[in-house]
C-alpha cells in the first residue's frame, strides 16, 4: 500500500493549528542525509565545477537548437 501523507494538526490554546512548518537548513540537512555517498560526491562535484557544467548545458543546447532547425 503506497503511503499517503496526510496533515498533521497540533492543539494550541485549545484551537486546532497546523504546526509551523520545518526551516530550509533542516529540509536540505535531511535531504543531503538521504542520499548516498556516490550521489552526494557527484551533486557536490557538479556544484563545484559550475562554469564547466554551464558551458556543457549551453553547447547542448546548442546543439538542440541547430538540430530542430
Amino acid at each position: 500500500m503506497p503511503y499517503l501523507p496526510q496533515a498533521r494538526v497540533v492543539r494550541k490554546g485549545g484551537l486546532a493549528v497546523a504546526p509551523p512548518p520545518v526551516p530550509l537548513r533542516e529540509r536540505l540537512a535531511s535531504f543531503e542525509a538521504s542520499l548516498g555517498p556516490r550521489s552526494h560526491g557527484f551533486l557536490a562535484a557538479v556544484i563545484g565545477l559550475w562554469p564547466i557544467t554551464a558551458v556543457i548545458a549551453f553547447a547542448l543546447a546548442l546543439l538542440v537548437v541547430g538540430m530542430s532547425a
